[in-house]
Formats: structure tokens, C-alpha cells, sequence
């Protein structure tokens, strides 16, 4: 069953783990590294905006009743320096395993020496994880993976992570939703570019575009920004995963939130 919840974001950029200890003893990433991921050298947006996710991720999983505790084996897809891996190794416990999972060799390098309890391995740009066997991980979450990826490249490591997930399995994932969509319908220069945004968004359900910023070049060439709505997700993802949640707006007050189920 589908459960729609329309949320504000995430209250305050301090948390308290499950031990009640706040904050990672986690050194900061080189700022190369950090404008990878938030497309900015601000140290402190980096650091904070890494609680909020880990915080919206705990809320997501509360909505199944389920806690971070609840998954021996954790997956963050996307992982790129550690933005949320540096506050998410203090959510988990002894025989827990955390991985990373990165294109970006060099963030993933950077994150296996520094962030302890956690195993950090590069990816190539398209799928099979050459080092993952079937069913290895209990949880994934990822944000703000598949709103980079063309259609082909999302089916794939959609396939994936499925492949990766045991049966049963949760996947939280963000993407682009309405508001973003509009957001960026709305900046576009000419009003022919915008209408081809809806018009095609309205068709389909599914946009997608290549670029990059100055601080991604190193990443697939396919990078770009892909936009969904909930139609397109609820049509497109369901062979592999069912929709147990969707939170609207809701990842860093921006992108929607997906929690999903291995089927």
C-alpha cells in the first residue's frame, strides 16, 4: 500500500544516535571533494546537511516501525566523500556492516581511510558491482543518485540494487518531484525550454538532461538532471520494488523521498 506523506523536512541540523552521542569524529573531506557532492566549498552546509539526511533517512524508516539497528548489512549508494556516511557510522552497532558505493574513486578512496567501520568501493559508470554477490545488503539508501541518471542508466542500477537487496529488502531513494521540476521549469531562460520541460514531464512522467557544474567533471558522462513523478515511479520501479512510502518534498526540503520494498 502506497503511503503519501506530506512533510516539512527536517527540524534541526544537530542529531543524537541511538547511544544519545552527538556528532561524527570524522575529519572533513578535502573541499575538491566536498564541492562534488553539494556543488558548494561551504564546510558547514557539508557537515550539517549530512545530519539532515541521516535524520530524514531514521524518519523514513520510521514509518515501517524499523530503525537503522534493524539492518545488518547498510549500502549507501552514492556515497561520494562521506557527506551522510560520516554521521551514519555512529548510528550502527557492533556486527553491523556499512559500505560505500561510488563512480567517484577518489571520494570512495578518501572515505575507506578515514571514516571507520566502513568499506568504501569505486563503481563503474554502469552496472554489475563487480565485488557485490547477490542478496548481500538488508538496507540501501541513496540520495540524490537517481536524479542524475538518464532512463537506461536508471533501469540498470535500479536492476542492481535489487540484484544487491535480499528479498525483502529496503531501498530509500530520492528524486526530483513536482516542486523540483517546477523549480527548474521556472529558471529556464526561454519559455519554449520550460513548456518542453512540462509538456514532456506531463507525456511521460520522466526528464532528463546532461550537464555538469564546474566541480563534476570527473563524474559519467551521462551525468545530468533527471526529474520524476510518482505515476512514472509507481509504472517504472515495480518489478523489482514496492512503493511502501513517499514523502513529497522532503530531502533537504527539496527532493521527494522513496521508501521501497525488494520484492
Amino acid at each position: 500500500m502506497l503511503r503519501t506523506m506530506q512533510t516539512g523536512g527536517s527540524a534541526a541540523s544537530e542529531y543524537r544516535n541511538e547511544a544519545g552521542k552527538s556528532g561524527p569524529a570524522v575529519p572533513m573531506p578535502p573541499e575538491q571533494l566536498r564541492a562534488r557532492v553539494s556543488g558548494s566549498l561551504d564546510d558547514a552546509w557539508f557537515d550539517t546537511s549530512g545530519t539532515l539526511t541521516v535524520d530524514e533517512w531514521r524518519r523514513a524508516l520510521a514509518s515501517q516501525g524499523k530503525t537503522f539497528r534493524d539492518f545488518p548489512t547498510i549500502i549507501d549508494f552514492g556515497c561520494g566523500c562521506g557527506r551522510a556516511l560520516r554521521h551514519l557510522s555512529r548510528e550502527t552497532g557492533t556486527g553491523q556492516r556499512l559500505i560505500g558505493l561510488d563512480p567517484d574513486a577518489e571520494a570512495v578512496g578518501w572515505v575507506a581511510r578515514n571514516i571507520a567501520g566502513v568499506s568504501a568501493s569505486a563503481l563503474d559508470d554502469l552496472p554489475p558491482f563487480r565485488d557485490g554477490t547477490p542478496g548481500m545488503a538488508d538496507l540501501i539508501l541513496s540520495h540524490s543518485v537517481f536524479t542524475h541518471l538518464p532512463e537506461d542508466v536508471q533501469f540498470a542500477w535500479l536492476g542492481e540494487l535489487a540484484r544487491l537487496l535480499k528479498p525483502g529488502g529496503t531501498l530509500i531513494a530520492s528524486v526530483h518531484g513536482a516542486k523540483v521540476v517546477e523549480d527548474f521549469a521556472a529558471s529556464l531562460p526561454m519559455a519554449e525550454l520550460a513548456g518542453h520541460v512540462r509538456a514532456e514531464m506531463a507525456r511521460t512522467g520522466f526528464f532528463h538532461m546532461v550537464g555538469k557544474n564546474q566541480y563534476e567533471t570527473v563524474l559519467p558522462q551521462y551525468y545530468g538532471a533527471a526529474f520524476h513523478n510518482i505515476s512514472y515511479i509507481s509504472r517504472n520501479w515495480s518489478r523489482d520494488f514496492e512503493i511502501k512510502a513517499w514523502f513529497p518534498v522532503f530531502a533537504l526540503n527539496h527532493q521527494d523521498v522513496l521508501v521501497l520494498r525488494r520484492r
